[in-house]
C-alpha cells in the first residue's frame, strides 16, 4: 500500500528563541505517540524512502532536540500510557494505571487545567477512545485507568464555571457515554454541548463545544480506513482559533495517534507504519497552522516504546521495506478474516491481503495451527496471531522483543515560542514543568 508524504517545513520558525519573558503566550499544541520510541520514526522514514535514493525528509526531522525518560514512580522501569500520560499532562511520576494522580492517589493539576483557569480554550484529539490512558490524563483524575465508565462521566461532568473543561474533544467513545446504564448525550446537547458522529458534520460545525465520537471504542487503523488525524486536528485548530479571535485567548490542544502503540502490542509493522504517517500528517497540519500563526507552540514527544522493534532481524541485514509496504491490512482485520473461514481458505484469503513471497512451509506452518478440545478461543485466537506476526516478521526481517511496551528513552520535538525550553536529556515530567509554566 503506498502513501504520501505531507509537505515538510524546511526552516525554523524565527520565534524559537523567543525568551521565557515573553509577553504574549502562545498557544500549545501537544502531540503524542503512543507508543512512539525512536525506532518508530526511523522505521517510517525508510518506509517511505526508496533504496537508491536519498532518504527523505519528514516533519519529524527539523523539530528534534532531545530525548525524555519515560518510567514512572512504580516497581519497574517500564511505564505504562497512564502514568505516562500523567506525567505528561501534570508533571508528576506516578504508579502504571494512574490517571492524573500521583502514588496516593491525589489528584494533580494538568496542563489543561491550569489552561482551563486561566481562561485559555482546550481541546483533545485522540484516534482511541477519548476515554482511553493518554486524553484522560488531562482531564480526568481517577486510580484505575480502567475505569472507562467514570471517565466518560467526568469529561461529560466536569465543569470550569459554565464551561466544560474541554471546548473541543475528538475521538473514538461513543459506546462509553451512550450506555445502557446511562445515556449523556441528551442531557450534554440539553446543556450546549454539539455532539457529531461523522467527519461531515464535523467539517460543518461552527460553534464550540464540540464533542466528536467517531467510533464506538477507538477510530479504526489508518492502514483499514483512511488516514483521520490530520482531518480532526485541523477541524479542532479552526475551531479553537475562531473561539480564539472572538476571546482574546490563547488555546492548548493536545493531539494523540493513540494506535501506534496497538500496532506496537501486536508486532505488526506495516500497521505501525501507516499509524506513524497518519501521526506525521497530524504534524505537518500543525505546522502549517504555525507556519500562519507564529505565535504557536508545537511539542511533539511519546509516553513509551512498544514493542521492542527492531529494522532488521535474525541476522541478516536487511529490512525490506518493499514488503512491509506491500500489506494491504492490519492484523486485527486479516485475524478476522481467519476466524470466519476455515484453515483450508486461509492461504487463499491472505495471499493477495499479505502480498509477501512466503514459503510453502511458511504456509504451512499458519494453516497447519488446529485448535485444542480443551483450548479456549482467545487462547487459540493468540497462536494464530502469533505465528502470523513471527512469519511476517521473519520475510520483512522485522524484529520485535515484547508484546508489551519498554524502558528506552523517547524523542522531544520542539518548534516555536520557548522551544529552548524542551532541548536536552530530560525527565518526561520535565515536559509537563515546562508547560505548566509557559501557561502562567
Amino acid at each position: 500500500m503506498s502513501l504520501v508524504l505531507g509537505a515538510c517545513a524546511t526552516s525554523p520558525s524565527s520565534s524559537e528563541n523567543v525568551s521565557v519573558e515573553a509577553t504574549t503566550a502562545p498557544n500549545i499544541i501537544f502531540l503524542i505517540g503512543d507508543g512512539t520510541g525512536f525506532e518508530y520514526i526511523s522505521a517510517y522514514r525508510y518506509a517511505m524512502s526508496e533504496l537508491g535514493q536519498p532518504v527523505i525528509e519528514t516533519p519529524f526531522d527539523e523539530m528534534l532536540v532531545g530525548a525524555a525518560t519515560t518510567y514512572p514512580d512504580d516497581d519497574t522501569w517500564v511505564t505504562d500510557s497512564a502514568a505516562g500520560a500523567t506525567a505528561l499532562a501534570a508533571g508528576v511520576k506516578s504508579y502504571n494505571g494512574a490517571i492524573g494522580v500521583d502514588v496516593n492517589q491525589h489528584p494533580q493539576q494538568t496542563l489543561m487545567e491550569k489552561a482551563r483557569e486561566a481562561g485559555w480554550h482546550t481541546g483533545a484529539v485522540s484516534t482511541s477512545q477519548v476515554n482511553h490512558a493518554t486524553p484522560a490524563s488531562f482531564f480526568t483524575h481517577h486510580p484505575s485507568r480502567s475505569m472507562y465508565n467514570e471517565i466518560a462521566d467526568s469529561f461529560a461532568t466536569t465543569k470550569f464555571g459554565e464551561r466544560w473543561s474541554f471546548d473541543v474533544l475528538l475521538g473514538g467513545g461513543m459506546s462509553y457515554f451512550n450506555r445502557d446504564d446511562k445515556n449523556w448525550l441528551p442531557e450534554l446537547r440539553e446543556q450546549g454541548m454539539h455532539i457529531v458522529d461523522n467527519y461531515d458534520a464535523l467539517d460543518a460545525q461552527q460553534q464550540l463545544p464540540v464533542l466528536g465520537l467517531f467510533a464506538p471504542v477507538s477510530i479504526p487503523f489508518a492502514i483499514d480506513d483512511q488516514p483521520r488525524l490530520a482531518h480532526l486536528t485541523r477541524n479542532a485548530l479552526r475551531l479553537l482559533t475562531d473561539a480564539q479571535e472572538q476571546s482574546g485567548k490563547p488555546f492548548a490542544l493536545m493531539i494523540e495517534g493513540s494506535k501506534i502503540d496497538w500496532c506496537g502490542h501486536a508486532n505488526d509493522i506495516a500497521c505501525a507504519v501507516h499509524e506513524v504517517h497518519d501521526f506525521a500528517q497530524a504534524l505537518q497540519a500543525a505546522k502549517d497552522y504555525q507556519a500562519q500563526y507564529p505565535n504557536t507552540l508545537i511539542v511533539v514527544t511519546a509516553d513509551h516504546s512498544t514493542g521492542g522493534l527492531t529494522l532488521g532481524q535474525g541476522g541478516e541485514y536487511a529490512w525490506h521495506t518493499d514488503r512491509v509496504m506491500a500489506i494491504q491490512n492490519s492484523f486485527e482485520v486479516l485475524l478476522k478474516g481467519l476466524s470466519e473461514r476455515p484453515n483450508s481458505a486461509w492461504r487463499e484469503y491472505l495471499e493477495p491481503l499479505l502480498n509477501l513471497p512466503l514459503t510453502d512451509a511458511q504456509w504451512q506452518q499458519l494453516v497447519s495451527l488446529e485448535q485444542a478440545a480443551d483450548e479456549s478461543d482467545r487462547s487459540y485466537q493468540k497462536r494464530v496471531h502469533a505465528t502470523l506476526a513471527a512469519i511476517v516478521g521473519e520475510t520483512t526481517r522485522t524484529g520485535w522483543t515484547t508484546t508489551g511496551h519498554t524502558a528506552v528513552d523517547v524523542p522531544i520535538m520542539a518548534k516555536g515560542p520557548y522551544a529552548e525550553m524542551f532541548r536536552g536529556y530530560r525527565d518526561n515530567t520535565d515536559i509537563a514543568k515546562a508547560l505548566l509554566e509557559i501557561v502562567e
